[in-house]
């Protein structure tokens, strides 16, 4: 088990990544690089859930295993709702296709969706670690 100290410190560091990959994620869309817009908006999600599952002191090998204990722990006890279990998914699946598919036929429409649903997860995290939404 980590510290106080040591645990409060790596969701802090999670926190800062995930508002680095939405303001990046804000930037590509603003580019039309919907894929890559995607693909920040995912990661800015994971690095909420990872904070979130840190202040628990648990921690993920992959990311499916994440997406698993972040609904073990905080959806199934009620404390996050199920459809940011189901944003988290969605975006995972959009991040998958647009950084593996030869095609992939991701619209402006999917990278907003993207950008709105990652805001979605890191209020829900921000809520459940007793943070104010937006900083």
């Amino acid at each position: 088990m980590a510290e106080d100290s040591e645990r409060q410190e790596l969701v802090a560091a999670h926190l800062r990544q995930s508002r680095k990959r939405l303001a990046a994620a804000h930037l590509l869309f603003a580019q039309r690089e919907w894929e890559d817009a995607i693909s920040r908006a995912y990661y800015a999600a994971f690095h909420a859930v990872t904070a979130a599952l840190a202040s628990r002191d648990l921690e993920a090998k992959t990311h499916t295993g994440a997406r698993t204990l972040f609904a073990l722990h905080f959806v199934r006890t009620g404390e996050v709702q199920a459809d940011i279990a189901r944003t988290l998914d969605a975006l995972l699946r959009d991040r998958q296709s647009g950084d593996y598919d030869a095609y992939p036929l991701l619209t402006a429409e999917d990278a907003d969706g993207a950008l709105h649903g990652a805001e979605a997860v890191i209020a829900a995290v921000r809520r459940v670690l007793g943070l104010p939404d937006g900083e």
